[in-house]
């Protein structure tokens, strides 16, 4: 009963001291826009460009905005807002780009979406009742432009080092990683080369009751990776990777490769923001070194395999979706191959509703590295050893659903933001 009171008495106050605020939520004649865009800080945006009505459902919009980025290769993104007129701007359509440089501030960033997003938002407000309300200015030019000089050569550079450690009085933990690459990236060159390591232990104390057990859990590995690939025309690229890969999980002290490739692209690659469907096929002639004898009774030995993948992307108003299916196998005994599949989608099915979904299963007819003999339980439990294992998969799926006022126009940053 005096819930029921404090509940009512609450609603009605904050009812009231929103009914003596002056706040005028919607812009009367104003096109109603929907921003499509998980990495956009909105509060910022609604701040800079308060002519508009926002509102929460894209079937509400008179313009509806999908934003889309591509990793450059100088590290920065490559952003390309695609403006989609509905109802009353009915087949006005729109996309325009704009670039972000590597380590650039994210004020730097969203200053540059704000004024790209007035760019595309004029020509909707210009044929709508609150035009008069937007004054157009423009800078003066600066001088004579001067041709831009890259002291790099377009070369990137990033090195990472990370470290971990927790614990308590019977057991800690210690992860180490680092990486450091290189890429340069043209319109008709790809280059990329990538070293890393990780180094990971784990120590625990068990009481069996007689004594005290100290179990030392430990794992190491390296990797270089490196790959050029070159364009061809519209569709195709062809290029080669190499591997150099040791783990002690895995068995393997080391493994080489060497992969000539080639790809395909159903659609121009000018399009890959908006959709690609790409057929990969490479060829892996591999040595493999192992630190223990394996199930096959190999220390080593050297075999080529071949892999082929499809991959379908396609981002739409509705929502975007990616399909992949790569399927692999080793020339000297076809029944030794791997086999995935993969997929993502984010639907926005109906107003209001939206659906997230992706998964990934692969099967496996291929570890040739597994090292014989029985595994220990300490090595099992611990993750010390790669085991036997006919498959692996993951997944996750998430719904939401929205309702209430269309409307989301306001900006109260007080206690944070929801």
């Amino acid at each position: 009963m005096y819930l029921r009171i404090n509940l009512v008495l609450f609603f009605s106050l904050a009812n009231f001291i929103f009914s003596q605020s002056n706040q005028q939520p919607i812009k009367e004649g104003a096109p109603n826009i929907f921003i499509n865009c998980w990495y956009c800080d909105m509060e910022y945006i609604k701040e800079q460009i308060p002519i508009v009505n926002y509102v929460n459902d894209r079937k509400d919009a008179d313009v509806f905005i999908l934003s889309t980025e591509q990793q450059t290769g100088s590290g920065g993104y490559e952003y390309t807002l695609f403006f989609f007129g509905q109802r009353m701007f009915d087949n006005i359509n729109d996309t325009i780009r704009f670039n972000s440089l590597p380590a650039e501030a994210d004020d730097i960033k969203r200053e540059k979406f704000v004024e790209v997003l007035k760019l595309g938002l004029i020509k909707y407000i210009a044929k709508s009742p609150v035009s008069d309300q937007v004054i157009i200015s423009f800078k003066a030019k600066e001088g004579l432009q001067q041709p831009m000089i890259d002291d790099w050569d377009f070369w990137v550079f990033r090195t990472r080092i990370y470290g971990y450690t927790n614990g308590e009085e019977q057991y800690n933990y210690f992860y180490i990683n680092g990486s450091q690459s290189a890429s340069r990236v043209t319109e008709l060159l790809k280059l990329y080369f990538y070293i890393s390591f990780s180094y990971n232990e784990k120590n625990y104390e068990y009481d069996n009751g007689t004594e005290i057990e100290n179990i030392k859990s430990l794992s190491r590995s390296q990797n270089f990776y490196a790959y050029s690939y070159f364009s061809i025309d519209e569709s195709w690229s062809w290029g080669f990777s190499t591997d150099f890969f040791s783990s002690t999980y895995s068995n393997i002290d080391f493994r080489g490769s060497l992969s000539p490739e080639i790809e395909y692209n159903f659609f121009p690659y000018s399009e890959s923001n908006e959709r690609q469907l790409r057929l990969d096929y490479k060829i892996s002639p591999t040595y493999f070194n192992y630190i223990s004898e394996t199930v096959y009774f190999k220390t080593e030995e050297t075999l080529v395999s071949q892999q082929l993948s499809a991959t379908l992307s396609l981002i739409e108003k509705w929502g975007s979706t990616s399909f992949s299916i790569t399927g692999s196998n080793y020339f000297h005994d076809m029944s030794k191959y791997e086999f995935g599949l993969y997929g993502s989608i984010s639907w926005q099915l109906f107003k209001g509703f939206s659906l997230d979904l992706s998964c990934n299963y692969s099967k496996n007819r291929n570890q040739l590295a597994l090292a014989r003999g029985e595994a220990s339980l300490e090595e099992v439990l611990l993750r010390q050893r790669e085991l036997e294992s006919g498959y692996n998969f993951w997944g996750n799926i998430g719904i939401s659903y929205s309702f209430g006022s269309i409307y989301n126009n306001i900006v109260n940053p007080r206690f944070g933001n929801y």
